[in-house]
């Protein structure tokens, strides 16, 4: 393995188990190994996965469980930040770690061509500039006293 770099077996498209003791067990799915550089941060990790196992970064997202040698055994681990990250990079920079991935579809709600709040307020302003224009003008009683 090469120092300048991490390397991970990708583990994905099956299912993670962990028993009680954090002891994980995985069934199914497929595997992938994956070379990154030691320097990447959680994101850059998370993109270049998506991109080795083909999938689009801007459709979809992963969740990354780690497994990691504890003594005789192992044990999962999160990657939840940039500090986890870090240290299994680390670490898998000298021995070869398994990444479980669960890949996720990114939720799109609704249409994204124009942002909410340009939304509400075409629906809102509107309505109320017209209450206002079709009310009676502060100048009008004025005039009307005069005549």
């Amino acid at each position: 393995m090469s120092g300048r770099g991490a390397t991970f077996v990708l583990m994905y498209g099956g299912e993670l188990k962990v028993d009680t003791n954090f002891t994980p067990s995985y069934f199914g799915g497929r595997s992938r190994p994956l070379h990154v550089p030691r320097n990447c941060n959680l994101e850059q990790l998370k993109f270049r996965i998506l991109r080795a196992l083909k999938y689009d970064p801007s459709k979809y997202s992963v969740k990354l469980v780690c497994r990691v040698p504890v003594g005789n055994e192992y044990v999962v681990s999160e990657v939840e930040d940039d500090e986890v990250c870090e240290v299994l990079l680390c670490q898998a920079a000298t021995e070869l770690l398994i990444m479980y991935v669960d890949v996720e579809e990114i939720e799109v709600l609704g249409d994204n061509t124009n942002p909410p709040n340009l939304q509400r307020y075409e629906t809102s302003c509107p309505a109320e500039r017209d209450d206002v224009v079709a009310g009676p003008s502060r100048v009008e009683p004025v005039e009307e006293l005069l005549d």
